[in-house]
């Protein structure tokens, strides 16, 4: 109940890596780390991911948290110096908003103070290797009634004008495409002839097109062609700002393991707002808990925005979920329910056969 202290008495991780068959522009990856994080207060638990393996930042913290009072949220966080520490403290915020949100019965996006409304449209991210796979994977998706679809692109524009192409001809009309370079175009002149000709083949959405800082996207934003949207540059709240000031973007696509807890994420969002650009809550939850928390998150900071990417195991090629069912996903929405907390459970047997290594703070 939120009138008596929600007091943290023990906390557990489990760790491990999840295997996957991924290919983004810098290479390809086999498996992804992860921490699942789990937060008592007497009989209640709240759960909580990211993508990382335990170091010392995240003992130390974890161990500053035993006894203190879980109503203070972020405010337990200490300032966060770099990308895993970032990450860390937005697993460990997943699981303080989730344990106060099942002690005060609140759903997570009430407890964020966002929308009433318990459905949000969904964009799925597909990895295609060739130009067939893009068509099937994308058609797959649009069968199942999505309308917002993400692909990753190489940078190797033929190769990235043959996907788009072969994505557009199985897309129903209306449906936004969104391309994600990963940084994979590595000058000025390469990404603005890829904004141009991706946008001719029928990429609505190109995000973070280019290797390069605030000037070089300053002088991308205008070209002719898909809309530019940044994401690299929105992950700290100085990079954001510089950018949003420098008007170096369309879109904004905020991850949000990155920014260091969820109310970090809402800042950056109302940043964003307060600049007149559209958001996108676009990061991932990879074991699934996540998912079901950026869920509950965008439906509080961008309800008319869709939230991507579906999860680990729907979209990312990961071989299991570790929840017990995620949340019910069909015609292109998630329904978020009114469960309280993030609406998930642990899946303990999926999580043991993925688990490597576990510690406890009490």
């Amino acid at each position: 109940m939120m009138g008596s202290n929600i007091v943290i008495d023990g906390i557990m991780i489990h760790y491990g890596r999840m295997p996957v068959r991924l290919t983004f522009s810098y290479g390809k990856v086999e498996s992804f780390p992860f921490i699942i994080l789990r937060m008592r207060a007497g009989e209640v638990e709240g759960v909580g991911e990211t993508l990382a393996l335990p170091d010392a930042f995240l003992r130390r913290l974890c161990a500053a948290l035993v006894d203190r009072d879980a109503r203070s949220l972020d405010a337990l966080l200490p300032l966060a110096q770099t990308a895993q520490e970032r990450s860390i403290c937005d697993g460990v915020s997943l699981a303080l908003h989730d344990l106060v949100g099942k002690c005060s019965g609140l759903p997570l996006r009430t407890l964020l103070g966002g929308s009433a409304g318990d459905r949000v449209t969904l964009m799925p991210c597909i990895f295609p290797n060739t130009p067939d796979e893009a068509a099937e994977r994308a058609g797959y998706f649009y069968a199942q009634g999505y309308r917002y679809l993400k692909t990753k692109l190489t940078g190797e524009l033929a190769d990235d004008i043959a996907k788009v192409t072969a994505i557009r001809t199985v897309a129903p009309p209306g449906a936004v495409l969104q391309g994600d370079a990963n940084q994979g175009y590595k000058t000025l002149p390469e990404a603005r002839e890829a904004i141009e000709r991706l946008g001719a083949a029928g990429l609505d959405i190109f995000e973070d097109p280019l290797e390069g800082g605030v000037a070089d996207y300053r002088q991308l934003k205008g070209t002719p062609g898909a809309k530019v949207m940044i994401d690299m540059l929105a992950r700290r709240t100085c990079d954001l700002a510089a950018a949003l000031k420098a008007d170096a973007c369309d879109m904004v696509n905020i991850h949000p393991v990155q920014p260091g807890g969820l109310r970090k994420v809402l800042q950056h969002a109302q940043l964003v707002q307060s600049f007149g650009v559209p958001v996108i809550i676009g990061g991932t939850g990879y074991t699934a808990v996540g998912s079901a928390a950026y869920q509950q998150l965008s439906a509080a900071a961008v309800p008319a925005a869709p939230c991507g990417e579906l999860g680990g195991f729907f979209d990312h090629g990961m071989p299991r979920s570790l929840v017990k069912q995620s949340l019910p996903m069909h015609d292109g929405a998630v329904t978020l329910g009114d469960a309280p907390g993030s609406g998930v459970e642990l899946d303990e047997e999926a999580l043991a056969e993925f688990a490597e290594g576990r510690e406890e703070w009490r």
